[in-house]
């Protein structure tokens, strides 16, 4: 059985540059989100944040030569773009929208 795929996270700059330097070298793939879900956190005044990161982009690495490039146990590799969402709610707000209790 081969390991799990080797994803790269990178802030991809105007002009296809990273904080690093050149964006790795990639084709555009297509996605399709399969789930998409918050995390939550209790915030110490009272609020409850909620973050989700949303994919934007998704790019099958290229090696020097063009072709395809795989991660060091030779599954493919990626590297993505995501953006992160966020909400503010209330403690109250919270438990009608999840049925949950918070824990104090």
């Amino acid at each position: 059985m081969r390991g799990a795929r080797f994803f790269l996270s990178l802030q991809i700059l105007p002009g296809g540059m990273t904080p690093e330097g050149p964006a790795p070298k990639g084709k555009l793939v297509g996605f399709k989100p399969l789930q998409e879900r918050y995390c939550y956190y209790s915030l110490d005044d009272g609020s409850v944040l909620g973050v989700k990161p949303v994919m934007v982009k998704v790019f099958r690495m290229l090696g020097p030569d063009g072709r395809q490039a795989n991660g060091p146990d030779g599954a493919p590799a990626y590297f993505y773009q995501t953006q992160n969402v966020t909400q503010i709610l209330t403690r109250d707000e919270y438990k009608i929208m999840s049925n949950r209790e918070l824990q104090e």
